[in-house]
């Protein structure tokens, strides 16, 4: 089951936390944390906290939580 839920983490996000920024910002850990919910399966939970990155980043981290949006969509 490990090696199923690696894989499946690979196919459906290439996010990488630290490509993005500082593990200390509060909104890259919102960021990483909304990639936590949808490998468990809570895509809603997911998407509210992506909705949050975007309405206060900007750059980078607000880019990737659009993609990673997108992607849930």
């Amino acid at each position: 089951d490990e090696d199923a839920t690696a894989g499946d983490r690979g196919e459906v996000s290439d996010f990488d936390p630290d490509s993005v920024l500082n593990e200390d910002d509060p909104l890259a850990r919102k960021l990483e944390l909304a990639d936590e919910f949808r490998q468990i399966g809570d895509v809603d939970g997911a998407r509210d906290l992506l909705q949050e990155v975007i309405d206060s980043a900007d750059g980078a981290l607000k880019s990737k939580a659009q993609a990673m949006l997108a992607s849930l969509s």
